[in-house]
């Protein structure tokens, strides 16, 4: 006697239910928030964008190494005895900008609506997370000048 396997024909297969992701920011606006909040502030805000992005474990390693070494540049700039503040400032903030800048090079392959500038429905407002690493990172920065300069 030979054994027929039954197969339901009332419920459609279906994929297994999968979490969305929510939608990345626009690389450009990373920018404002190297500007104003620093190395750290950026880098913080690249890592969680990596993650809606789905970047790979390798590219979010170069997006903390670019953070890690731009924040030891920092550190430098800052104990050598050389460079005034006024001056700290500005490379501080080119600095950041350079830091910026890698950190995107490492999410655009990743990111569906990478055009200069693009807007909508595939990208997410970044105001409130922002506004926070600006508010965390730039007293930070002004924590690390007051405090290893002297």
């Amino acid at each position: 006697m030979e054994v027929v396997p039954v197969v339901s024909t009332d419920v459609p297969s279906q994929p297994p239910m999968v979490a969305e992701r929510p939608r990345p920011w626009r690389l450009q606006s990373q920018g404002y928030v190297a500007v104003l909040g620093g190395v750290a502030a950026v880098t913080v805000i690249a890592l969680m964008n990596a993650a809606r992005l789905d970047v790979p474990k390798r590219g979010r390693v170069l997006i903390v190494g670019a953070g890690l070494l731009g924040l030891i540049v920092d550190v430098v700039m800052i104990w050598d005895a050389r460079v005034s503040s006024d001056a700290y400032t500005v490379l501080s903030v080119l600095l950041a900008l350079v830091v910026h800048i890698a950190q995107v090079g490492v999410q655009r392959p990743h990111d569906r609506g990478a055009l200069l500038l693009s807007r909508g429905k595939d990208h997410a407002p970044m105001w409130l997370a922002g506004a926070v690493a600006i508010l965390v990172g730039g007293p930070l920065r002004y924590f690390m000048l007051t405090t290893l300069g002297g």
